[in-house]
């Protein structure tokens, strides 16, 4: 729990400086990519930084490495450093999720997780997106995944929110209601 709370601030921070060059988009995105190199091959990277067996002095020194192959501003190289010096490399994942959740709401966006049994057509994918954003208000960015054992429909999650449309729902309701209706003679 503290460190949810120690991300949201460092999240918070850094949206604040992004919106105030008014790069939020771009800034988000440098720092997502240096996660994503941070966590490439096993997470390696992100440990190391993170792993109080090293010395400060080594763990910035491959973090200055590092640095110069990733193609980020000085902004990202800062928040990284701070972060290093202040031993919360490890809360990075979670720093990029807050500030993801905190640039959503700036830009009124929701992400949904749409499920189907078979990947979807451009034309179904954006009547799906269509009905999301009715339901949300909200312009939607959807990631879709395939899940063949959904047999058909759609299941959408977004936050804690399930839509579930799909056929392995209703026969799964449909079962339940079977076997707990009792059976009359008539």
């Amino acid at each position: 729990m503290a460190d949810r709370s120690l991300a949201r601030r460092y999240a918070r921070a850094f949206i604040e400086i992004a919106e105030e060059t008014n790069q939020s988009e771009k800034l988000g995105t440098e720092l997502n990519s240096a996660l994503s190199m941070f966590r490439s091959h096993d997470d390696m990277l992100l440990e190391a930084l993170s792993n109080p067996v090293y010395t400060k002095t080594e763990r910035s020194g491959v973090l200055e490495a590092v640095l110069p192959k990733l193609a980020v501003s000085a902004t990202v190289k800062n928040t990284l450093r701070l972060m290093l010096r202040n031993n919360r490399v490890a809360l990075l994942p979670m720093v990029m999720e807050e500030f993801q959740s905190y640039a959503d709401q700036r830009a009124n966006r929701a992400r949904v997780i749409v499920e189907t049994a078979e990947p979807l057509t451009p034309q179904l994918e954006a009547e799906v997106r269509a009905a999301l954003e009715g339901i949300t208000g909200k312009t939607v960015l959807i990631e879709t995944r395939v899940k063949p054992e959904l047999i058909g429909g759609v299941v959408a999650r977004i936050g804690g929110k399930v839509y579930d449309a799909s056929v392995q729902s209703r026969l799964a309701n449909l079962k339940k209601t079977l076997l707990s209706s009792e059976i009359s003679d008539s």
